[in-house]
C-alpha cells in the first residue's frame, strides 16, 4: 500500500463528507419544497363542481413499520352528477407546519349524484413519518356521461328482435 491508494482513500472520504453535508443542508432547507413541489391546480371539471362534490372527511394515517400509509376520505356528491375517477391530492405537514411532501390518491368507485361515499384504502408507499398533519383537496374527477350507442336486445321469441320485413331476399320468395 503506497501513498496514492491512502491519498484515493483520503479524497474519497472528504467527497463524501461533503455530499452528506450538502444532501443534509437541502434536506432540511424549508424553501427547498416549496421549489421542487409545484403550486397545486384543480382541473377543469373539478373547479366546474366544486360548490356541488365535496371532499367533506379525510384522514391520512402512517405506520411506523413498512411505510403503510392508511387514507380515508369521505366525499359528499350533491351535484346532478354522477362521478367517477375521485384524484385526491393530500398535502403533509410536519409539527412545526413545514410542507413534508405531497401524496396523491384516486378513488375509482363511482359516487352517484346526490348521494355521499366514505373510501378507505392502505398502500404501500414511502410517506414521510415526519407527517403530522395533512390537507387534502379534490383536483380532478370525471363526469360519468350517457354511452354514445345504445344496444337494444331482442325479444326472446326466437325473431332475435327483428321483425320479418315480407322481403323476397331472405328466402320467402315463391316461383
Amino acid at each position: 500500500m503506497d501513498g496514492t491508494f491512502w491519498s484515493k482513500i483520503a479524497i474519497s472520504s472528504v467527497i463524501l463528507g461533503l455530499s452528506m453535508l450538502v444532501f443534509n443542508m437541502f434536506s432540511t432547507a424549508p424553501d427547498l419544497s416549496k421549489m421542487l413541489l409545484p403550486p397545486v391546480h384543480a382541473s377543469a371539471t373539478a373547479q366546474e363542481l366544486l360548490d356541488t362534490v365535496v371532499l367533506s372527511r379525510f384522514e391520512i394515517a402512517v405506520k411506523e413499520q413498512g411505510h403503510l400509509a392508511r387514507a380515508a376520505f369521505a366525499i359528499d356528491n350533491s351535484s346532478v352528477h354522477d362521478i367517477k375517477n375521485i384524484e385526491i391530492l393530500c398535502t403533509l405537514f410536519d409539527a412545526a407546519g413545514e410542507e413534508q411532501g405531497r401524496d396523491k390518491w384516486v378513488i375509482y368507485d363511482t359516487i352517484k349524484a346526490q348521494t355521499n361515499g366514505i373510501f378507505s384504502t392502505t398502500l404501500n408507499r414511502y410517506v414521510t413519518r415526519k407527517a403530522s398533519s395533512s390537507q387534502c383537496q379534490i383536483v380532478d374527477m370525471k363526469k360519468i356521461t350517457s354511452p354514445l350507442i345504445a344496444i337494444h336486445r331482442g325479444d326472446a321469441t326466437g325473431s332475435g328482435g327483428h321483425q320479418n320485413t315480407g322481403n323476397d331476399m331472405h328466402g320467402d320468395a315463391r316461383h
